[in-house]
């Protein structure tokens, strides 16, 4: 097959209707799929929020378009506990800290791809934090959200002395 046709080929498959409406569940999968990519960007980068050397993974988490973002819709959307706090920023001071070359060499330029196509593709980028009184290991997520309001982003471990 020629390539001209094997392109037509594909669009068509690919294609859809205009003034077609992704469904929730096609939502789901590219804010999968977008969380699979920043983990990919993020596969070597420490996280600059902890005293060790834990490393992100990828996590969506489902929040209404209509719900705002604040520690107690956070932690819902995340199935966090009770008994734990949620403290929650933008993530501007963690790509400000993670971005400058003289602390972090050549990892500074992953955070700066990274927090590019974070900002590209998500809306409130945020960084989260799961506390608890006397609790040494923290979990840490850093995170936007989609046109539907989903959560999608990098989760990780953090020590804190």
């Amino acid at each position: 097959m020629e390539r001209k046709s094997r392109k037509g080929l594909l669009k068509k498959r690919t294609a859809t209707p205009s003034g077609a409406k992704l469904t929730s569940n096609s939502n789901s999968a590219l804010a999968a799929k977008l969380s699979k990519a920043l983990s990919a960007l993020a596969k070597d980068l420490p996280n600059p929020a902890d005293e060790s050397s834990d490393y992100f993974q990828p996590f969506v988490a489902s929040l209404p378009s209509s719900s705002e973002l604040s520690p107690e819709t956070i932690k819902q959307a995340l199935k966090v506990g009770a008994s734990y706090r949620i403290d929650w920023s933008s993530a501007d001071g963690l790509f400000s800290n993670a971005t400058d070359e003289d602390n972090w060499g050549d990892i500074a330029l992953g955070f700066r791809l990274l927090e590019k196509v974070m900002r590209a593709s998500l809306s409130e980028i945020s960084v989260a934090f799961a506390r608890r009184e006397g609790l040494a290991r923290v979990r840490m997520w850093l995170f936007g959200r989609a046109e539907d309001g989903t959560l999608v982003g990098l989760r990780a471990m953090t020590t804190e002395t």
